[in-house]
């Protein structure tokens, strides 16, 4: 039993604020060290559970927050950038059996703590095949193509009625309450992380997981941007139709296309910010 987990940290017990998942100051340090805990306590779960090889994909901004002394002992860790399968790096470079995503948010244009999907900064909306994506829904289908199945979420309860409405099988295990963007009710690190070694141990052990994938190729990718003149950026990309002032569309027939453009749009993005 292989398991691939992919740490995001917006959605950590105690991170409620932008500065908390920003590097260079007190705030980020302890926010990584929760991160780190929580990443620590789904890998300890599914060991409990009988995993034999955990992958962990740090996956928040620089990808470079997991430190890997601090990090459970037995499991092996992908971090940095750039990367072509962004959140979850190395998910086809060996089969696994279930998909792992710890820390997670809701999508841009939806209710959540710190929500957005990729870059807050330039993204408004994101939508595939007509379904407004948050990251879990981008990379729960880049997983599904490579056979490996979503089997748990971590996050808010607002990305835990998202997720328990797309993909009602999965397991969750919910950290905090939203109350606004920048603002949670959490449980204490020490509670967080008890629930999220249970779930992960539950959902391996249950073996309950998505039986239907939401998006299936091609995935006709829509973007909304923030600013108009970030559209017209992304649309000197070939292949990216500009549709309207601050809308993209692009085509793809697999997601690692799809997620390497939004990565590609993301960077581009920075030189307008």
């Amino acid at each position: 039993m292989k398991i691939f987990i992919s740490a995001d940290i917006e959605g950590i017990a105690g991170v409620v604020a932008p500065q908390q998942c920003r590097a260079g100051n007190i705030e980020y340090e302890q926010a990584r060290a929760l991160m780190e805990q929580e990443v620590n306590a789904a890998i300890a779960g599914a060991f409990d559970a009988g995993a034999t090889k955990v992958v962990v994909a740090d996956s928040h901004g620089s990808m470079t927050n997991l430190r890997a002394a601090q990090l459970d002992p037995r499991a092996e860790l992908v971090s940095s950038k750039p990367r072509p399968f962004s959140m979850v790096e190395g998910i086809d470079h060996e089969p696994f059996d279930g998909l792992f995503l710890v820390g997670y948010h809701s999508g841009a244009g939806e209710k959540g703590v710190l929500a957005h999907t990729i870059n807050g900064a330039a993204f408004y909306r994101v939508t595939v095949n007509g379904h407004p994506m948050a990251e879990a829904d981008l990379y729960t289908a880049s997983a599904w193509e490579h056979k490996a199945p979503l089997l748990l979420v971590t996050g808010d309860d607002q990305l835990e009625s998202w997720v328990n409405k797309r993909y009602p099988e999965v397991s969750y295990a919910c950290v905090k309450r939203y109350i606004s963007t920048t603002a949670a009710q959490s449980l204490s690190p020490k509670d967080a992380q008890e629930k999220i070694r249970a779930a992960a141990f539950n959902a391996i052990v249950s073996q309950t997981q998505l039986k239907q994938p939401l998006l299936a190729a091609p995935y006709t990718l829509e973007l909304s941007a923030t600013k108009p003149v970030m559209a017209d950026i992304f649309a000197l990309v070939p292949g990216v139709e500009q549709v309207d002032a601050r809308t993209v569309t692009y085509t793809a027939n697999d997601m690692k296309s799809l997620i390497s453009l939004l990565c590609a749009f993301s960077y581009l993005a920075t030189t307008q910010s």
